[in-house]
């Protein structure tokens, strides 16, 4: 599966929402037309950062043309320039601060969340940032939405590499939304979910990028 391959030209309004770390790309929100889209550029870093970012950028688009159509992930619009992506907007809010502001829906959420993941798996892909609580965000229906997927990995389906190391990778993913039961409604966990995450913790403390 190819990755898309436009360039958006630099036109519409563009704001800064917040301004990356040393390594991060800075956010933006840019009108189209009266749509708003969601703009993560590195154009203003330093240029070894600037390198970087740009594998970011075709990392996430490969990511997001293999899960295109599958709501809850955001829609790719194409490049921005050399060292941009142009993303839909998902709405929702952080899913701490949704579940800390309801006494009820919680569950419906986490079950429509197992399912997000399950369909992101079905497509080869696996997200590995999911514990970020800024990555899963929650909308006012409860319907779960996940971003940032420049850290994400692709899989053509029945190669060797996808039966390798696909069921490992799905695991940290899958551990991550078991981090999220456990914080939100630990009276849904299953006897063996405890025995499950005491593993993936200890395993955990052998990847690079804790």
């Amino acid at each position: 599966m190819t990755t898309t391959a436009a360039v958006v030209s630099p036109r519409p309004d563009v704001r800064l929402i917040r301004r990356g770390g040393r390594f991060k790309a800075d956010i933006k929100r840019v009108s189209l037309g009266g749509a708003q889209a969601i703009l993560k550029d590195f154009a203003g870093k330093p240029w070894p950062v600037r390198l970087l970012g740009r594998v970011q950028v075709v990392r996430e688009m490969r990511a997001l043309d293999c899960l295109r159509g599958i709501p809850g992930v955001p829609a790719c619009y194409g490049r921005w320039g050399r060292y941009g992506i142009l993303l839909e907007r998902i709405e929702g809010e952080r899913i701490t601060r949704w579940c800390d502001a309801r006494s009820s829906g919680i569950i419906p959420m986490l079950e429509r969340l197992d399912r997000l993941v399950g369909l992101i798996h079905a497509r080869g892909v696996v997200h590995l940032d999911l514990r970020k609580r800024d990555n899963v965000l929650i909308d006012g229906e409860g319907r779960p939405g996940i971003i940032d997927f420049n850290a994400s990995c692709c899989f053509a389906r029945g190669g060797l590499a996808a039966r390798l190391l696909l069921p490992l990778l799905r695991r940290i993913d899958t551990s991550a939304v078991l981090k999220w039961k456990k914080h939100v409604a630990p009276q849904i966990l299953r006897p063996g979910d405890a025995r499950r995450d005491r593993l993936m913790m200890l395993l955990r403390r052998l990847w690079i990028f804790n």
